[in-house]
């Protein structure tokens, strides 16, 4: 009866069923059986009894101190559901309980990092080595947050040192790999890849990590077969793997085969990866895309699509399926390893010709520029949330362009960001007709009344691009591996122009380059009207 009802309660914690767990749990969670009292601990703390949890995980944490905290596993178990703040409150009632604990405020400092609170977070990690010195994982920890305050060579030197302490440490061999492969380093970053795969063969997240490393060196072939690691990861495709596209050979025919091609994570990877449906279809495929609304009208006019679905029900009624992001190592041993080049994307000359009233009328040839300063938020889900806080620059920070001449400023940004709109930075105008957009199809169409698109990394800078027009992409330092390192153009994009941070959160720097290149382009246009 118990092992079974510890068993049920596990699987119920793993589907985020808390309340269940904490049913079927309670009448096991006896001060004498530790096992039991870890489980209803951790089902506590998803109910949202924080002060009900403390108790628990705090006895389990002081009858095993080798072990990690179970704070920690109660961390993972809400960041799979986004829920790190809940996490928080009960790490803060497990404090109360026992402040002296190393691994409990260690526990702490990886909560307040992920929560994006880096000072915080720092000093929780402090806490943790005073009270137990020299401890890796604290250290490595520390490195981590280092780098995110900027301190990148501080944070390489520490996990070097903690390597050389540890050479059995995977996790500092990965994060050693990330730091490098974001310097650029490539040969070091994958030779610490290599130790950490080595130690732990099966982590996917790492082999992930690892793959995306090898894309942004440029080993694209390598890079897109190790990234199929993500489907031992959640959320990728709930479609049989055994029915996934195989990479294309010479003898691989398609022709009479049917292809179901799916939306797997952003707008932009969906909106970049539609370049290689025209090749599927020119082999002789017949192409179905599934894809989210804001994105099928789009789809619906990419050559080669013979239908679009839309719904939240998805079915393999199909020979093959292939997520969007695995479309790249289908092709990868082929002359069209990149797709079609640009514009693959098109747009309805009607729609275009509608939205044009939403914009002022064009004026003394004023250079049009659509801006797009941030991305989606997504406060629920901690990874997407780091990185947005990352690329997403805010209003306030483009306020020097009030200084540029014949310059049209119209907004592209939708979503919580667009609200800086309402108080805008002194002497900065921006039109705003993206109230009625309906979808990504609406502001394509507006973007062919722009002269040129700036943006952040978001869909924004993948629906110009697709659509071939000029677009500058505002970039962070620790940027995405498609855009590659120290490069100002892209292959993907060649009416692409990056301006990148050249450290850390340096987003005055972009825009005092941002600034020459708009004006550039605006006394240019000026000129071709006095010639004209």
């Amino acid at each position: 009866m118990r092992l079974e009802a510890l068993k049920s309660g596990f699987a119920l914690l793993q589907e985020g069923r808390f309340d269940e767990a904490r049913d079927a749990l309670a009448p096991w969670a006896t001060l004498e059986d530790l096992e039991a009292r870890l489980l209803y601990g951790l089902a506590l703390g998803g109910s949202g009894e924080p002060a009900a949890a403390a108790g628990h995980l705090t006895a389990v944490a002081r009858a095993r101190p080798a072990n990690t905290h179970p704070c920690l596993d109660l961390l993972g178990l809400l960041h799979r559901r986004y829920r790190g703040r809940d996490a928080e409150a009960v790490v803060l009632a497990c404090l109360t309980l026992t402040p002296d604990d190393w691994r409990l405020q260690l526990s702490h400092g990886q909560l307040l990092y992920e929560l994006g609170r880096p000072t915080e977070s720092m000093a929780a990690v402090e806490r943790s080595l005073a009270l137990s010195p020299g401890q890796t994982s604290a250290l490595n920890q520390r490195a981590i947050v280092l780098i995110a305050l900027g301190r990148t060579a501080d944070g390489l030197a520490l996990f070097r040192d903690v390597v050389a302490r540890d050479p059995r440490n995977a996790p500092a061999w990965a994060n050693l790999g990330c730091t490098l492969a974001n310097e650029g380093v490539f040969e070091e970053a994958l030779s610490a890849y290599r130790q950490s795969i080595q130690l732990k063969p099966a982590e996917a997240q790492v082999r992930l990590n690892h793959s995306i490393c090898l894309l942004k060196a440029g080993r694209m072939v390598q890079g897109w077969q190790e990234h199929e690691w993500r489907f031992s990861l959640p959320g990728h495709t709930e479609l049989p793997l055994d029915r996934l596209l195989p990479t294309l050979r010479r003898e691989t025919s398609l022709a009479g085969r049917s292809v179901l091609v799916t939306h797997e994570e952003g707008l932009g990877d969906t909106l970049m990866y539609l370049r290689f449906v025209p090749l599927l279809a020119r082999l002789g495929a017949r192409v179905l895309v599934w894809a989210p609304p804001a994105v099928a009208r789009l789809a619906a006019r990419v050559e080669g699509v013979a239908g679009v679905v839309a719904t939240d029900d998805i079915r393999l009624e199909a020979d093959w399926h292939c997520p969007m992001i695995s479309l790249p190592r289908v092709f990868s041993g082929t002359p069209q390893a990149l797709g079609l080049p640009p514009p693959y994307l098109n747009t309805d000359p009607d729609r275009v010709a509608a939205l044009a009233g939403r914009l002022p009328p064009a004026r003394d040839r004023r250079l049009r520029v659509g801006l797009a300063w941030g991305g989606a938020p997504r406060p629920e889900n901690l990874a997407a949330n780091m990185v947005d806080r990352k690329r997403s620059i805010g209003l306030a920070a483009l306020a020097p362009l009030a200084r540029l001449r014949h310059v049209e400023l119209v907004s592209l940004q939708v979503g919580p960001y667009a609200d800086e709109l309402r108080a805008p930075p002194p002497g900065l105008s921006i039109t705003d007709p993206m109230q009625d957009v309906a979808d990504m199809d609406d502001t394509a169409s507006l973007m062919r009344h722009l002269d040129v698109v700036v943006s952040v990394d978001t869909s924004v800078v993948h629906l110009a691009g697709g659509l071939g027009l000029p677009t500058i992409l505002l970039d962070r330092y620790d940027n995405c591996w498609r855009w590659f390192h120290d490069r100002t153009d892209s292959p993907w994009y060649p009416s692409l122009t990056i301006v990148r941070q050249t450290s850390q959160g340096d987003w005055a720097g972009v825009v005092d380059r941002l600034l020459p290149m708009l004006q550039t382009m605006a006394d240019a246009r000026r000129r071709g009207r006095r010639a004209a």
